[in-house]
């Protein structure tokens, strides 16, 4: 499995899985990853961080081996390994990660910056959310994105620093960053969310499913004649998720009872 896993690396890694592997979860599993790891092929080595990342998935086995074998490779020379690297330990989600990923995150190649901004989701330690506000600010699209939805849905924090971050991204070029930028002003009870999200409309052509999560946290009446108006002008047949969540964005600004919900399903995590 892992070898067929490793020659689909430079093809088409959705279409291979370590699902298998990562059940296991084993002693053997875990010495698999870390011969992998250390590998003189790079992409072996990315093989072995995919292993590593994920192993006993919510058992979380072989944690605190993981991490330290998976920190061992943050100084690899090649940039795919220690962007998997990266990624991985935002799997594991280890705070003994953050000094060196924080050293990374400036690094010149954005799929590395990438790893890094996923490896410091959900950290909320200073130094964490000060990489984080400054990747929010990077010039690829890719990294600003992720480093933005980190900072409005994955952290609970509420200062002024990243409200100012997430406040800069209104203007953003891409709609999902603005709408990544709204959710979290929203998630905060930022005061003028209501214009905020009318202005978002007014001068967007597209209409963003995180512009409508965001209505239904800020539930204010004040939204129902444009969501409303959604519901009429748009064709949503064919999209039957957006369709959901504006309904539910119309219910909570009228008042309606707040349906259960499992978490958060927008983004899908690497590896």
């Amino acid at each position: 499995m892992a070898e067929r896993y490793r020659a689909a690396i430079g093809e088409d890694k959705s279409k291979a899985s370590l699902a298998l592997i990562h059940y296991r979860g084993g002693q053997e599993e875990f010495d698999l990853g870390v011969e992998y790891a250390k590998s003189p092929d790079p992409l072996e080595r990315v093989t072995g961080a995919d292993i590593l990342a994920q192993l006993g998935w919510d058992d979380r086995t072989f944690l605190d081996e993981s991490v330290r074998a998976l920190l061992s490779m943050l100084d690899d020379a090649n940039d795919e390994a220690l962007s998997a690297a990266a990624i991985a330990l935002g799997h594991r989600g280890d705070p003994r990660s953050i000094p060196a990923l924080v050293c990374l995150s400036e690094h010149p190649n954005a799929d590395v910056r990438y790893g890094v901004v996923f490896g410091l989701l959900s950290h909320s330690q200073p130094d964490a959310i000060r990489a984080m506000i400054a990747l929010a600010r990077d010039p690829d699209l890719g990294v600003r994105n992720w480093a933005t939805f980190g900072l409005g849905s994955q952290v609970e924090d509420d200062t002024s620093e990243i409200r100012a971050a997430l406040r800069a991204n209104l203007t953003d070029t891409d709609h999902e960053i603005r709408g990544e930028a709204i959710v979290g002003l929203a998630n905060r009870k930022e005061p003028d969310i209501i214009d905020i999200l009318i202005r978002e409309w007014e001068s967007s052509d597209v209409v963003s499913v995180l512009s409508l999560e965001a209505a239904e946290t800020a539930a204010d009446a004040r939204l129902v004649r444009y969501l409303e108006r959604f519901r009429t002008d748009l064709s949503l047949d064919d999209d039957s998720y957006f369709r959901s969540v504006l309904e539910d964005a119309i219910k909570a600004c009228n008042g309606e009872p707040e349906p259960e919900t499992e978490g958060d399903a927008r983004r899908i995590a690497p590896g």
